[in-house]
């Protein structure tokens, strides 16, 4: 009966630490995770778009220079197609910049609240679970007990009648 006692006290000491660690981890993401992840995609595209700007500065900046100065057309095609394309790659990044923030809020976000979510609930239920399984254990440890105090007791009236 105590290694039993024992043995269930470190698995509810378990199944608790778990359950603490489990909500630990949603009241962090519910205080700061949300925020802090889509403070930092939204930065993430404003980096984006400044980095577009610069871009499409740069190239109204190159077009005006070469056709001021009249430079070899092979030389002036060249900057400007690697400028634009420069501009192509950061309009590509600000669209998928709007898109990381948009899949955090609508699914992200939501998949991670509910994987937070589970775990807390598992915890909650596997300690349920435990309780039961103990207060059962108990039971049947302490019904065979007593079918081994009667057995004895009869042993013990039958030795002592012969």
């Amino acid at each position: 009966m105590t290694t039993l006692t024992q043995s269930q006290h470190l698995e509810m000491f378990d199944a608790r630490g778990s359950l603490a660690r489990a909500e630990h981890e949603l009241n962090l993401f519910n205080s700061f995770g949300k925020a802090e992840t889509e403070k930092s995609l939204r930065l993430d595209l404003l980096l984006e778009q400044d980095a577009l700007d610069d871009s499409t500065e740069e190239l109204e900046q190159l077009k005006i220079m070469y056709d001021r100065n009249n430079l070899a057309d092979v030389t002036a095609q060249m900057v400007l197609n690697r400028a634009e394309r420069n501009l192509q790659r950061q309009q590509i990044s600000v669209e998928l910049a709007q898109s990381e923030i948009t899949k955090w809020v609508q699914l992200g976000m939501a998949r991670a609240q509910a994987d937070l979510d589970y775990d807390v609930t598992y915890a909650k239920l596997n300690i349920a679970y435990l309780e039961a399984e103990h207060t059962s254990s108990r039971v049947e440890l302490s019904a065979e007990i007593s079918d081994l105090k009667l057995f004895i007791a009869e042993l013990r009236a039958d030795s002592e009648d012969e």
